[in-house]
This record gives C-alpha cells, structure tokens and sequence, in this order.
C-alpha cells in the first residue's frame, strides 16, 4: 500500500491554468474600426489628389486670364489709334449723306418748278410766286376766270409730288378784271431725310406763260 503525500500550495498554484486567448470570430467594433482606418487612407488620398487637380486647374486658368488681359490690352490700345481716324471717316460720311440730302432736294425743287410753270402755261395761269419750303409749297397765281383756276389746281392733284392741295384765297379784281388766287399743297420729297437739312425755298417772280 501506498500512500501519495499531499500536493503542497506551490504546486496547486502551478497547476492552475488562465487562458486569455480571444474568442473565435471578430467583434463588429473591430471590423468598423478596421474598415474606417483603411477608408480613411483611401479618402485622405482621394482628397489630396482632388485639391492637387484643383489647384493646377486654377493655376492653368490664371494663366489664361493673365493673357486674355495681355491681349484685350493690346487691342484697345489699337482701338485708342484707329479712335481719331474713326472720327475723321464718320464726319466725312455724315457730310456725304447731308451732301448727297441736298443735292436731291434741290434737283427735286428745280422739277417741281418745272412741272408747275407746264401746267399753269396750257390753263392760263399766271404765275406771281412759286415758294418751296421745307414741307410746303406756296403758288401765287392770276388768272382770267375761275375754270382756268380749276383746272389748273385739278391737274396740281395729279402730281404725286404733292399732297393736300388747298386753296387759301381767292379775290377778284374788278379793276384789272384778273383773279387772283393762293395755293398751298404739302411736298412729299424723295430719298433719304437727314435731320436739320430743309429743302431750299425758291420765289419766283412774274413767270408768265
């Protein structure tokens, strides 16, 4: 028979056993830490290179500013040249058209003269004042009877020169045995109407037929 002594402390302490091992498997805490540490290099990363690209792209566009500037520069400064010569070529033009305005207004009043002094020939009439104006014309006649007077004023209504005939006066004169009469009609001149420029008024005196 045997007897086995007795375990003293120091060897109850050695024989027991404390496993701090980690369980099987990974907590979601350390997933979503793992997760985020990784993404968060990856966004660190994304971001640097998308402020870089911003930052060349604004530097890329103050260059073309700079030289957009460069060259507006130099063109007003060849705009600023031509400035004076502009000025010149467009007083030259406004006389031109004043000219051109004149020359058409005058060659007009001489054909309308004309026209008149034709028409008051075949009706008896005789013409004292013929005055054109700016807008009007103005005939002072004398004549025999009234039916050379009609007639003459009927065949003034078929000049499409001019508009609105009217008969301001009429007056017999029973010691010349004559009438007398004033015309007006308003003018339609042709061509260009340039502002400040009026047709020349031409009297004309005695004109017999």
């Amino acid at each position: 028979m045997q007897i086995h002594p007795k375990p003293s402390a120091m060897e109850k302490r050695s024989s027991l056993n404390i496993n701090l091992a980690k369980k099987k498997g990974t907590p979601t805490l350390d997933l979503f830490i793992h997760w985020a540490i990784t993404g968060g290099r990856f966004l660190v990363i994304i971001t640097e290179t998308i402020a870089m690209a911003a930052f060349l792209y604004r530097f890329t566009l103050d260059g073309q500013i700079i030289d957009l500037h460069d060259r507006i520069k130099a063109k007003q400064a060849i705009i600023s040249t031509y400035q004076s010569q502009e000025a010149t070529y467009r007083a030259l033009q406004d006389r031109l058209i004043q000219t051109r305005a004149v020359s058409q207004n005058t060659t007009f009043s001489t054909n309308l003269l004309s026209t008149i002094n034709n028409l008051a020939e075949p009706n008896s009439i005789l013409l004292r004042v013929v005055s054109v104006g700016k807008e009007r014309i103005h005939i002072e006649v004398t004549t025999t009877n009234i039916l050379n007077l009609k007639n003459f004023v009927g065949d003034l209504q078929k000049q499409k020169e001019l508009k609105e005939i009217s008969i301001d006066r009429i007056e017999d004169r029973t010691t010349s045995s004559e009438l007398s009469a004033e015309i007006s009609s308003e003018v339609i001149f042709p061509g260009d109407k340039v502002s400040g420029i009026a047709p020349f008024s031409t009297a004309v005196e005695e004109i017999r037929p």
